[in-house]
């Protein structure tokens, strides 16, 4: 697995300041210091508004109805999609609706959400399946009917670096006390995680029981696996495109950070990779704002995973798009170098210097020279990728078929009865 190519760091460790992602990132962390006491207050008083509010509503009649709610994403995410897909044809008299919106910033348009919120108490109210691919506040902090099952999909593929109430009070975490004021991932039935080794970390990070997780991977790993989607992946991007077709390619996908910050010099980083023949594509997390300098290949309008179907290798720190990487095979190189930081503000769930299915550096110029000799290799990912994601079935789907959509339907149908 992962081969350390560490050095004794210098004075200096943290983030270089030219590494700032222009144009930052629109979060910020949920912690406070001089405003907790305001914030508790405020968040007493909508655990009690929106109880009020949702009393009433519990008095309607419970459908056949799947909800499925995110924050997460600005539009419906494909995974709700292909659920949604796999519920219609498998029991059409299955209503299902999607509650998609992220949480804008500024408190006038938050007022807006809040009306958005009731929308979501109503569906909720009548429902028997809630899925959500992350934290909601409507699921956690209310007392639900004993006939709704809260299904977390969660939103990223295995167990990489640590998130959820595994991070509370840390720097990239959320602070305690808000959390706990808010309930934080409480009130979840079933939990699904990508593979085996991942169920002990979501339970830790989802705050359930062991037993409510449930092996069963999310339904992008179909379409990582799907030879024809990949094929029409493939001639979209080259359509776009052209100058990827007969290019060596590799993937850049810095991690998230909440201060929108990246780790290494981007343009340096293309050119010492167009020095060697490769042709660097740098994707940033969909939170994080860019506008980088000419130069700066970033595909726009494809997202991490649909290029990782024309890449040759895959360069991260600490994304999680790496289990992605590994469905697909690609060999997989890790450029870290604040890594002493990140322990200390996250932490992960694997041994980072020793589990990881690539050489792990934290320059630029070593980083060249390990994919020079092709220190990473389809073979090592995929094995990595069997301990993390462990798709239905035994041999890959034929093409147009879902079989981890079809699992995830399948629970939550059995959980309508």
């Amino acid at each position: 697995m992962g081969k350390l190519l560490w050095r004794t760091r210098g004075e200096h460790n943290g983030v270089p300041p030219h590494a700032k992602a222009p144009g930052g990132s629109h979060p910020s962390p949920t912690r406070a210091t001089r405003t907790m006491g305001l914030r508790l207050a405020v968040a007493a008083i909508a655990r009690v508004g929106l109880a009020v509010v949702y009393a009433p509503l519990k008095l309607l009649p419970t459908r056949r109805k799947v909800v499925m709610m995110s924050r997460e994403h600005p539009t419906l995410p494909k995974d709700f999609a292909a659920i949604r897909e796999s519920l219609e044809r498998l029991d059409p008299a299955v209503e299902v609706v999607t509650l998609v919106r992220m949480v804008p910033p500024g408190y006038v348009a938050k007022l807006g959400y809040a009306l958005h919120m009731i929308k979501q108490l109503y569906h909720v109210a009548t429902a028997r399946v809630l899925i959500l691919d992350t934290y909601a506040i409507v699921a956690s902090v209310l007392k639900h009917k004993d006939s709704l099952t809260i299904m977390q999909i969660w939103h990223a593929l295995g167990a990489f670096k640590k998130f959820g109430l595994s991070i509370l009070g840390q720097a990239e975490g959320r602070d305690e006390r808000l959390a706990a004021a808010m309930r934080m991932h409480q009130g979840y039935d079933i939990v699904l995680a990508s593979g085996e080794a991942a169920r002990e970390p979501f339970a830790e990070a989802l705050g359930t029981s062991l037993d409510r997780v449930v092996v069963a991977p999310l339904p992008r790993v179909d379409k990582l696996r799907d030879p024809g989607e990949s094929r029409r992946i493939r001639d979209r991007i080259y359509s776009e495109y052209p100058h990827l077709r007969d290019a060596r390619i590799a993937v850049y996908a810095p991690t998230f950070h909440i201060d929108g910050s990246v780790s290494v010099d981007v343009g340096e980083l293309t050119a010492a990779l167009e020095a060697r023949g490769i042709h660097a594509v740098v994707k940033l997390h969909p939170l994080m704002s860019a506008n980088f300098e000419e130069g700066i290949d970033t595909a726009s309008g494809f997202s991490t995973q649909e290029l990782l179907h024309v890449a040759d290798l895959f360069i991260t720190d600490y994304s999680s798009v790496l289990f992605e990487a590994s469905v697909l095979g690609v060999p997989s190189y890790f450029l870290a170098p604040d890594l002493e930081d990140y322990l200390a503000s996250r932490d992960f769930y694997l041994d980072y210097r020793t589990e990881l299915p690539g050489p792990i550096v934290e320059s630029i110029p070593e980083l060249v020279d390990e994919i020079a000799r092709g220190s990473s290799s389809s073979e090592e990912v995929a094995e990595f990728a069997a301990s993390w994601v462990r798709a239905p079935g035994d041999t890959p789907p034929e093409e147009g078929e879902t079989p981890c959509a079809d699992q995830i339907a399948r629970l939550a149908l059995d959980a309508i009865g």
